[in-house]
């Protein structure tokens, strides 16, 4: 069965005050660093890239500029993430397969947790990876803080999360879609759907802020 990646690189960036999947590491575009474990990635079939929709043929351009091959169609995201996923969710023919979904600035994901994910998938149906949250987490609200939140099970989740085409379809046309969902994940456990947690890696880091590339480039070094 043919398996896709979705990669999400919608975003107006701004916290990064530009489009940040746009920036230059490297001389490399960020979104093209993402896409290259995936370009690799021999259990990877099918890339699709959700981009800004005024920035459908730069994207474009860069792609082709860099060879990412495996890139099946480049689609306009929408005004949230969910509605973005599902922009390159509709794209998929297939009943059948895997769909990975990953921020386009993510840069430093590793082939072998693609590949782990996929793996795992075929057995869980529904998988996503996160790092332990080591820190002290406080509910504050209004500057109060409300209480002490225990950390013993908390997780701070990644991309690419991994679910089969079947399950994923059934989440998105069974969702609510007036609720803004932060991942894919939070849909089907809105809907009772066994999702399964496995131990990330520290170094996939999302890009967010300005001093967020320092880090990057601390990795790469």
């Amino acid at each position: 069965m043919p398996n896709y990646a979705i990669i999400v690189a919608a975003g107006k960036g701004k916290r990064f005050h530009g489009e940040k999947q746009f920036f230059m590491l490297n001389h490399i575009p960020l979104l093209i660093h993402t896409l290259k474990p995936f370009e690799q990635s021999r259990l990877i079939n099918h890339i699709i890239v959700v981009a800004p929709g005024s920035s459908i043929d730069k994207t474009a351009k860069y792609i082709k500029k860099y060879q990412v091959k495996k890139v099946l169609k480049v689609v306009a995201g929408g005004p949230r993430r969910q509605d973005s996923v599902l922009a390159g969710f509709n794209v998929i023919k297939h009943k059948k397969g895997i769909a990975a979904i990953h921020d386009g600035v993510r840069p430093l994901i590793s082939t072998s947790l693609i590949n782990r994910g996929i793996k795992l998938c075929r057995k869980y149906q529904a998988v996503i990876f996160g790092i332990k949250a080591n820190d002290t987490i406080k509910e504050v609200q209004a500057n109060r803080v409300k209480k002490t939140v225990p950390r013993n099970n908390l997780y701070l989740i990644q991309t690419p999360q991994f679910f089969k085409i079947t399950l994923l379809k059934k989440a998105f046309d069974s969702a609510d879609f007036n609720y803004n969902y932060t991942d894919e994940s939070s849909i089907l456990e809105s809907l009772n759907i066994p999702v399964y947690h496995f131990v990330g890696d520290k170094k996939n880091i999302k890009v967010t802020q300005r001093k967020d590339i320092e880090l990057l480039e601390k990795f790469i070094k």
